[in-house]
């Protein structure tokens, strides 16, 4: 997954993206307005998603992700 700060810096067009993680279609933003941005990434889970992949991952991949790390 991409650094959420280039999501940031880009006010491209949305596209189709194939998660890396699950193989499913999902749909990019690329923007601050993106489903991502209503996630609440902790840094650890960040850093490991940088570190493994080059772009993002779908929403229930992330979303498990996240819960897999909640207290």
């Amino acid at each position: 997954m991409t650094d959420h700060a280039q999501h940031e810096q880009h006010t491209g067009t949305p596209r189709t993206v194939t998660c890396p993680r699950c193989g499913k279609a999902f749909t990019c933003g690329m923007s601050t307005s993106c489903w991502c941005a209503t996630r609440v990434v902790p840094e650890k889970v960040r850093k490991e998603l940088a570190a493994r992949y080059d772009t993002c991952i779908c929403s229930a991949c992330l979303d498990q992700l996240i819960g897999n790390r909640q207290p």
